[in-house]
């Protein structure tokens, strides 16, 4: 008698989707993303103005093929259907919170709320399993949200940061440097460490890039954690680098040249070395 029903629950399970149940879906989908819809306008407008979130179009891509990829999962969870008793509550609670933080134009909580809203349809969905399938990508979607009230507080500190290392290091080498607030004083020439230089646009390009080698290479989650928390001092040391560089390349190259193509070339050598750095990081982690 167990088998039987055994047997005609797993029949159940593996049964093909009815018509109904894909328009039903299709409707819920729909209507997330039309509730979601204003929070991604604005969303889109936060990266035209934070030049540090520019690569927000391609995270919303980039989540949306790592859902693909992870399709299997996906799949899975939603043909073995376990909705769980309060997810319509969840839902509820998700949108709500959605609709008042767009009201209030709370922009930050506003686009917070999109992926929280998707992680809470799944879980009235499919529930935690479906929810397991889509983590990555809904953390994707919610890295791709400029913290706006945050960012320039951040530019000024880290700026602050690099260039009292920078000076500290510069100094340890010999070099008659002086740091006063972001600019750096050398023999005949004052420099200014700019907003590109403060670390804070690697740190936000590089947290979706060890997410993705932390979760695609590493088992347990204190292995992933320290790589992903390895992003901020990695992207600080490779701008303390580029820094120290530029003030170095000053008496030989002048300052227009130092703080040209040379500067930006660096940029993107430190950007490079700080990827490498995450690499090697994790495998020593393996």
């Amino acid at each position: 008698m167990n088998e039987v029903v055994a047997s005609t629950r797993a029949d159940a399970h593996a049964r093909p989707w009815r018509r109904p149940d894909r328009l039903l879906l299709l409707g819920i989908a729909t209507g997330t993303f039309l509730l979601s819809l204003p929070a991604l306008w604005n969303l889109s407008l936060g990266w035209r103005i934070y030049e540090s979130y520019g690569h927000g179009y391609l995270m919303a891509l980039v989540a949306g093929w790592l859902v693909y990829a992870n399709r299997a999962k996906v799949i899975e969870a939603v043909r073995d259907l376990e909705p769980p008793r309060y997810g319509s509550l969840v839902v509820l609670a998700a949108a709500t919170f959605e609709v008042l933080t767009f009201i209030g134009d709370l922009r930050f909580a506003a686009g917070v709320g999109v992926p929280l809203l998707i992680g809470a349809v799944a879980f009235a969905i499919g529930g935690s399993a479906l929810v397991r399938a889509l983590g990555l990508p809904l953390v994707f979607l919610a890295l791709m949200v400029p913290p706006g009230f945050l960012i320039r507080p951040l530019l000024v500190r880290l700026k602050l940061i690099v260039t009292d290392l920078a000076v500290s290091l510069l100094q340890a080498f010999g070099e008659p440097v002086v740091a006063t607030g972001n600019q750096i004083l050398v023999p005949g020439h004052e420099l200014f460490v700019a907003d590109a230089c403060s670390g804070l646009t690697s740190i936000v390009t590089m947290l979706p890039i060890a997410c993705l080698i932390a979760f695609a290479w590493l088992p347990g989650w204190w292995r992933r954690g320290v790589v992903v928390a390895s992003v901020i001092p990695v992207a600080i040391g490779a701008n303390v680098i580029r820094v120290v560089v530029t003030v170095k390349l000053v008496p030989i190259v002048g300052v227009q040249a130092a703080q040209g193509l040379l500067h930006q070339g660096f940029g993107v050598a430190a950007f490079a070395v700080g990827i490498l750095a995450l690499f090697g990081l994790a495998r020593l982690l393996r």
